[in-house]
């Protein structure tokens, strides 16, 4: 990681620690209340991750529901204040949590079964984090990831949703964020082509949306496996 990646490091890690116990509420505020809630219903529909690691966990959100799915479970968050909150939320027995970067674990090479992104991976540089997945899973392995979609919004709707994100970050945050927080938004055939380029082959797309307003951000359920390794 060189100096200019660093500072941007910390200065997210910096960020989502100071809005920790806003964070569940904004974040619904701004894809739509009902978002999360079917996306973690579509992760209890899982079953057999085998051992697991979840990157992003936030506050816990889907943490118990991929417990109940999983042997060995480590779940891991750049902040370590959403750890501290996580683990006071999550009381289940096999969930290891810890402070991780999904661009550059501390996880050995082809251990885990599964991994597990949700709401992540914009915030990251996608191509780092995608082959960070590919290293730390075993061949075969499985990668799910809940990618944000708002490109597959039409023009006034895409419209309202940017003007939805920002009015409630601002307002629900009360905090600057970080310069190009969120910029790597990726479509889902973006996501599906770099997929590729990781070392992955997608299964199954699925899309999951809160239809109680036409704004709501879709949200891709992507399940890939790793064929490759990236060399």
């Amino acid at each position: 990681m060189d100096i200019k990646q660093h500072q941007v490091s910390n200065e997210q890690r910096e960020f989502w620690s100071k809005v920790v116990e806003k964070y569940d509420r904004v974040v619904d505020a701004q894809i739509g209340p009902g978002t999360r809630i079917l996306v973690r219903d579509r992760v209890s529909t899982e079953d057999g991750l085998g051992d697991l690691v979840e990157f992003g966990c936030g506050t816990g959100f889907y943490t118990s529901v991929l417990a109940s799915k999983s042997e060995r479970f480590i779940a891991t968050d750049f902040s370590p204040a959403m750890i501290a909150l996580a683990k006071d939320q999550v009381t289940v027995a096999n969930v290891v949590f810890q402070v991780e970067d999904c661009q550059n674990s501390s996880l050995p090479a082809e251990t885990f079964d599964t991994a597990f992104i949700s709401l992540v991976i914009h915030f990251t540089e996608p191509t780092r984090t995608l082959n960070e997945m590919n290293r730390i899973l075993k061949p075969g392995g499985r990668l799910i990831i809940a990618n944000l979609d708002p490109g597959a919004l039409s023009g006034l709707n895409r419209l309202r949703c940017s003007i939805r994100i920002l009015y409630y970050g601002l307002t629900g945050y009360r905090l600057k964020p970080p310069k190009g927080l969120g910029r790597n938004i990726l479509t889902e055939k973006q996501l599906v082509v770099l997929l590729g380029q990781s070392g992955f082959k997608v299964q199954s797309s699925e899309t999951i949306r809160d239809a109680s307003r036409a704004s709501h951000i879709p949200v891709e359920y992507i399940r890939a496996v790793k064929v490759s390794e990236i060399l």
